[in-house]
């Protein structure tokens, strides 16, 4: 049996979600895409762009160790840059440049490292691997909201094939 390998495991795990994230953002009708179910919830292109942003924000982090600066953003700013992926292809366009970046920033890391602590980012204390595996669980949840809302939509089909 072969050896557990996390790198391996993280980069497969991110590449995967990713793929049904993309999958089920085209599965959205495209009159939907920028639009805010009920009124109140974000559209399926600002997950996206969410998503993509907070890949990049890994990256950064994983690369060099420390928070970057537009993880400082306030709430107003981080809003705007949000509303500016309206449509699908910037949304997909930005999400796979910062999914490869966080790749890379993963296959990058030392293996010997992962199960250091940090505490730089949210304020507890956190092993190297748990922090590279929060992408994918963020892409995955929001990949759950695309899939709800393309349910609205009427389509109860799984497009992760």
């Amino acid at each position: 049996m072969a050896a557990f390998d996390p790198k391996a495991h993280l980069v497969t795990t991110t590449r995967n979600v990713y793929d049904r994230m993309v999958n089920d953002l085209k599965a959205v009708p495209a009159d939907r895409q920028n639009v805010s179910p009920g009124g109140c919830a974000r559209a399926p292109l600002q997950y996206v762009a969410e998503c993509g942003a907070f890949n990049d924000f890994i990256a950064g982090f994983l690369t060099t160790g420390q928070m970057p600066d537009a993880a400082r953003a306030g709430a107003e700013e981080r809003a705007r840059f949000l509303a500016s992926f309206d449509t699908e292809e910037k949304a997909l366009a930005f999400l796979t440049e910062k999914t490869e970046a966080l790749i890379a920033a993963l296959e990058g890391l030392d293996a010997e490292t992962l199960g250091d602590t940090t505490d730089a980012l949210f304020g507890r204390p956190m092993t190297r691997y748990a922090v590279a595996e929060i992408p994918a669980m963020h892409m995955s949840y929001h990949d759950g909201q695309l899939n709800y809302v393309h349910g609205l939509c009427g389509d109860n089909q799984m497009h992760w094939g």
